[in-house]
């Protein structure tokens, strides 16, 4: 940073530590929401309508190491904002206080955070949907059968491949798992009657 003030501000806003293994606690208990739910309505699909299992073992583990990287990658990437912006905020006034970086920092954070954890909490859902309903599919026999891409209309030019693929069968899906990039809400449909299913009472469900 160029100036003593500048250092001492990005030290006030850095996070550290703290706040990684705060944020990872927050991710592991919406991830293991988002699994539950998906569970849920994959299982409902099939007939089972009882209670899901929560992530145990490989699941949980894939759920951890998931949010400990997320928490880690959020606080690194805050940090390096943080400095862009004192950085922004100094070249706009080189003669400003301590008063003019609070304010404005301030202001820079509501905004950021307006956004940005929509954004985390979108992206950390879909990609243990995702991974849900692979393990779903996977666990059941469920493989082997055909797809469709499945959600709202898409935006990015990738999701609009994949919608107008239409039928697809399993070593398309494999190669292009979902969520397909931030903020992505799709994920691949299994078609019911594409793959033999077990019954109600045998389905996997965690």
């Amino acid at each position: 940073m160029e100036t003593r003030l500048l250092r001492i501000m990005a030290l006030l806003y850095r996070q550290g530590e703290e706040e990684v293994r705060a944020l990872e606690r927050e991710l592991i208990a919406a991830r293991k929401r988002a699994w539950t739910e998906a569970l849920r309505n994959e299982a409902r699909r099939f007939g089972y309508t009882g209670p899901v299992n929560p992530p145990r073992r490989e699941d949980l583990a894939w759920i951890e190491n998931e949010a400990r990287a997320d928490a880690e990658s959020i606080v690194a990437t805050w940090n390096r904002d943080v400095e862009r912006q004192l950085r922004k905020l100094y070249a706009q006034n080189p003669r400003g206080n301590r008063y003019y970086y609070a304010k404005h920092m301030e202001a820079w954070a509501t905004r950021r955070n307006t956004w940005k954890a929509q954004q985390i909490a979108r992206q950390n859902e879909y990609s243990t949907i995702g991974y849900a309903q692979r393990r779903f599919r996977e666990m059941n026999g469920l493989r082997g059968g055909r797809y469709v891409f499945d959600g709202p209309p898409p935006v990015c030019a990738t999701c609009v491949g994949h919608f107008a693929r239409g039928v697809v069968e399993q070593r398309y899906v494999d190669a292009h798992p979902t969520p397909v990039h931030i903020g992505c809400d799709h994920t691949w449909k299994l078609l019911r009657g594409s793959v033999e299913v077990p019954s109600p009472a045998e389905l996997w469900v965690g």
